[in-house]
């Protein structure tokens, strides 16, 4: 974790000055799950991101890893369609119901325990399923690219935040749809904007 993060922000420093003269100019990095990783890495620590992902996750039961990859992709010049979006959760729905969504449960009860449990291993107890929750972040990363390149991944021209909002619209429409039909409100438009703002 610790190099992975490190490499994150060496890339983020080098990829600043390279953008420089032109901010809007895609990174045409062919796209891959270690590429996608280490963006992510940089990209949740940006101010509000994970605010933002967080509450689409816990309100609208959004995957924060297909929400970094709306903003990963618009970064790379791509935008997402149905297709790719279906696929994309589609290899990640298993895993996320049996692992991550477990994952984060369980680490979520430990307050609860607070009169039987002391502090000090609870805590413990928590830092170990913190670091089960990234390794298990990093594999929903492997299986979103194991079949998204099976057909061609759209581009488009426009600025990275126009093809960020456009991906991330695209992806809140599929979970809204899921409830039955609804728009989005001021909140998940709030959020939205909170992540496209940061690229």
């Amino acid at each position: 974790m610790t190099s992975s993060a490190a490499t994150g922000q060496a890339e983020k420093k080098d990829g600043e000055h390279r953008h420089a003269r032109n901010k809007e100019l895609p990174d045409m990095t062919t796209l891959s799950a270690e590429d996608f990783w280490t963006f992510s890495l940089d990209f949740y620590g940006k101010q509000n991101v994970a605010k933002a992902c967080l509450s689409l996750q816990d309100r609208r039961d959004a995957d924060v890893n297909l929400l970094l990859l709306s903003a990963y992709l618009a970064s790379k010049g791509n935008v997402l369609d149905d297709t790719h979006l279906s696929i994309a959760d589609g290899m990640t729905a298993g895993w996320r119901a049996a692992v991550l969504q477990q994952l984060r449960q369980v680490r979520r009860r430990l307050p609860k325990f607070a009169e039987e449990v002391p502090e000090e291993d609870r805590k413990t107890v928590k830092e170990k399923i913190l670091e089960a929750e990234l390794a298990a972040e990093q594999v929903a990363h492997r299986l979103i690219f194991k079949r998204l390149d099976d057909a061609p991944m759209p581009t488009e021209g426009g600025t990275v935040k126009d093809r960020a909002e456009k991906n991330l619209k695209l992806y809140l429409r599929r979970l809204l749809s899921q409830s039955g039909p609804a728009t989005p409100d001021e909140r998940d438009l709030g959020d939205v904007n909170a992540i496209v703002a940061a690229l």
